[in-house]
């Protein structure tokens, strides 16, 4: 990290440039702390979807809703691997939990918590509150689409 020397005023800087950086740190701190409890991030996803719906979810919609987290073959890789590892299990068009995978999902849980206590460091609710919004309505500013479950 260079701090010999001064940078602009927020103001005068991109916001492509930070957001891309931030993106960057986050994910590879993320991805190195699921890593370690042996979940790959599109495997979090996974279980994460799969969290919000006990009674399991539909194979495609949930390939769909969170392949444009990765790409929609990195979903039905973590799919495959989360069967393989004995977390999830599927029929042609469900998947559920096993009791291996909620508790997996409460590790990977656990570990997000403990990754989100460690990024708002300095960081009011507040102030995480306003960036999101601020970063949405940039999304949309340029054409995107600012939608996260």
């Amino acid at each position: 990290m260079n701090t010999t020397r001064d940078m602009q005023p927020p103001e005068k800087q991109p916001i492509g440039f930070w957001t891309v950086r931030a993106g960057e740190a986050i994910r590879t701190r993320t991805q190195g702390a699921l890593r370690d409890i042996d979940v790959a991030q599109p495997e979090w996803w996974l279980l994460h979807q799969l969290s919000l719906h006990p009674g399991g979810v539909n194979r495609d919609a949930t390939i769909e809703l969170i392949g444009h987290n990765d790409t929609p073959q990195a979903i039905v890789d973590a799919i495959d691997s989360a069967t393989h590892k004995g977390w999830v299990t599927q029929t042609d068009t469900r998947l559920t939990f096993t009791d291996a995978g909620a508790d997996k999902f409460r590790d990977a849980a656990d570990v997000q918590r403990d990754l989100h206590t460690e990024r708002m460091q300095g960081v009011s609710p507040e102030d995480f509150a306003t960036t999101i919004r601020v970063l949405q309505q940039t999304i949309e500013n340029v054409g995107g689409d600012a939608w996260h479950w």
